[in-house]
C-alpha cells in the first residue's frame, strides 16, 4: 500500500484525543459507521486539541488567520458499529512549512485499530489570501508547547 506524502511517522508531536460516542445515524445500511463520518471524528480530535492547547479555531481567527482544510484521507482497517465508544487521537507534527499537519488513529474500546488518516491545513488571511510563512502566532504556540512534544 502506498503512504501518503503527508503523513508523518517520526519526529516530535503533541497529541490530544477525544471520545466519540457512534450514533445511530452515523451507521449505513450494513450496520457500519459510513466512511464519510471519520472525517467528522477526526475533526472531533482536533478540537479536542485546540481546547487542549489554546490552539482552536478561535484563537486562530482572533490571531488573524484561517486556516482551511486543503486536504484530507482516511485509510480503512475495521468497522465501527452503532454504540461503540471510540477513541480519536490527533499528532500534530509541527514543519518547516506554512501548513499544520495532523495524523489521526482511530480505535474502538476492544483495542482494535479502526482507521488511520491525516489532514492538512494551511494558513491564509482573512481575505483568503494564502500566507507562505509560519505566522508568528504559530511560531509562539509551538515554542510554548516545545518542552512538551514528544519525539517518536
Amino acid at each position: 500500500m502506498r503512504r501518503s506524502k503527508h503523513y508523518k511517522t517520526a519526529g516530535k508531536f503533541l497529541e490530544a484525543s477525544a471520545a466519540v460516542r457512534v450514533r445511530f445515524q452515523e451507521v449505513d445500511v450494513l450496520q457500519v459507521v459510513w466512511h464519510g463520518h471519520y472525517l467528522t471524528y477526526f475533526e472531533e480530535a482536533r478540537n479536542a486539541f485546540g481546547r487542549e492547547y489554546g490552539f482552536d479555531y478561535q484563537d486562530i481567527l482572533q490571531a488573524g488567520y484561517i486556516v482551511p482544510l486543503v486536504h484530507a484521507e482516511v485509510d480503512y482497517f475495521a468497522p465501527a458499529r452503532f454504540g461503540d465508544t471510540l477513541t480519536v487521537r490527533a499528532r500534530l507534527y509541527p514543519e518547516e512549512a506554512a501548513r499544520i499537519l495532523f495524523n489521526y488513529e482511530i480505535g474502538a474500546a476492544r483495542g482494535q485499530k479502526l482507521a488511520t488518516g491525516c489532514s492538512v491545513q494551511v494558513f491564509t488571511d482573512r481575505d483568503g489570501r494564502l500566507v507562505l510563512t509560519r505566522p508568528r502566532f504559530y511560531l509562539d504556540f509551538l515554542a510554548r508547547w516545545e518542552s512538551k512534544m514528544v519525539e517518536e
